[in-house]
C-alpha cells in the first residue's frame, strides 16, 4: 500500500506510548501517510502477528516498538521485512541481535541523574521502583541507580529496590511495600509513568506530601499531573520527538532504499525537570 505506515507498540493508553504515537500521527497526517495501528498487549503472538499482517498488506514501512519478551519469530519476520523492501525503525526498545534503525535515550544516564539529585538533596535512604527493560546489559535504568550509589560511597540495599510494572497497581504496591519496612526510605525514585500514577495515589490516601514527608522523583512529564496541580519532579524523555525522529528516519529509508546500510542508533537527550518533590523536611541538601 503506497500511502501505509503501520505502527507496532504495545499500549495506545499509556502516557509515553500515547505521547509518541500522536507525534508520528501528526507527522503522517502533513505528508499524506495513513496510519495502519496494531496493539499487541506486550504480547509476543500478537506481535508476530501484527508483523506478518503488516508485510501482507505491503506496508511503505514499519515502526516498531517491541514487547518486552520478544522471540526470535520477532527478529526473522523483521529481518523478512527488510528483504522484501520494507524497512523498519525500532522505537525506545532494543532486539538482541538487532542492525535495524533505533531511536531510543540513555536510560542508565536519566536514572543515574535523578539518583544523583536525590543524594544532593540529603538523601541517604533512596527505593527504587524498577520496570522491566529491553536495552542492552549494562545500560538499564537500574544500573543507573546502583552505579550512582557507587559513585557516591552509598551502600545498596536490596530491600530498597522494588521490582515494578507498567501499571499504575505496581507503583502503589511499590509504595506499600518500601514504606512499611523497618527502616524505610525517605525517597523513592519511580522509572516508569504509569507506577508514578500508582505512587502518587499512595501517598494521597495516606496523606503523605511529596516534598515534605517524602522525596519523590517520577518518570516522563505527564500533564494531567500539572493539570490537578501535582508539582512532582520527573526524569523526562523527549515523547514527542521520539515519534518524530523514528517517522524521519523511516521516510529517508522509504524514499531511497539502501541494501548496504548501517544501523543508525540515535541516542536523544533526557532532562531533569525539578519542582521540588524530590526534597524532605527533615533532610539538608548537599551544597
Amino acid at each position: 500500500n503506497t500511502s501505509m505506515i503501520a505502527v507496532i507498540m504495545s499500549n495506545r493508553l499509556n502516557p509515553f506510548f500515547a505521547n509518541v504515537l500522536d507525534a508520528i500521527e501528526s507527522r503522517a497526517e502533513q505528508q499524506g501517510y495513513s496510519i495502519l495501528f496494531y496493539n499487541t498487549s506486550e504480547d509476543r503472538d500478537k506481535e508476530c502477528k501484527a508483523i506478518a499482517q503488516a508485510i501482507e498488506h505491503r506496508v511503505m514501512g514499519i515502526l516498531l516498538l517491541p514487547v518486552l519478551d520478544p522471540d526470535e519469530r520477532t527478529e526473522e519476520l523483521l529481518a523478512g521485512a527488510e528483504d522484501s523492501g520494507i524497512p523498519v525503525v525500532l522505537i525506545d526498545r532494543d532486539l538482541h541481535n538487532s542492525d535495524l534503525d533505533i531511536v531510543l535515550i540513555d536510560n542508565k544516564k536519566v536514572v543515574y541523574e535523578g539518583v544523583k539529585l536525590l543524594i544532593e538533596s540529603g538523601h541517604r535512604k533512596i527505593g527504587i521502583v524498577t520496570c522491566p527493560e529491553v536495552v542492552k546489559k549494562g545500560k538499564t535504568r537500574l544500573d543507573g541507580y546502583v552505579q550512582c550509589l557507587k559513585d557516591y560511597g552509598m551502600e545498596m540495599e536490596d530491600e530498597y529496590i522494588y521490582p515494578g510494572d507498567f501499571d499504575e497497581k505496581s507503583g502503589y504496591q511499590a509504595c506499600e511495600n518500601l514504606l512499611g519496612l523497618p527502616d524505610p526510605p525517605t525517597a523513592v525514585l519511580v522509572t516508569c509513568s504509569s507506577a508514578t500514577l500508582g505512587c502518587i495515589r499512595y501517598l494521597n490516601e495516606h496523606s503523605l506530601q511529596m516534598g515534605r514527608d517524602i522525596g519523590l522523583v517520577g518518570f516522563d512529564d505527564i500533564s494531567l499531573l500539572g493539570t490537578l496541580g501535582y508539582e512532582i519532579t520527573v526524569m523526562d524523555r523527549p515523547m514527542k520527538e521520539m515519534g518524530e525522529i523514528a517517522y524521519d528516519l523511516l521516510t529517508e529509508r522509504m524514499a531511497s532504499p539502501d541494501t548496504k546500510r548501517r544501523r543508525r542508533e540515535i541516542l536523544l537527550q533526557t532532562r531533569l525537570i525539578i519542582r521540588g518533590s524530590e526534597k524532605l523536611q527533615d533532610v539538608q541538601a548537599v551544597s
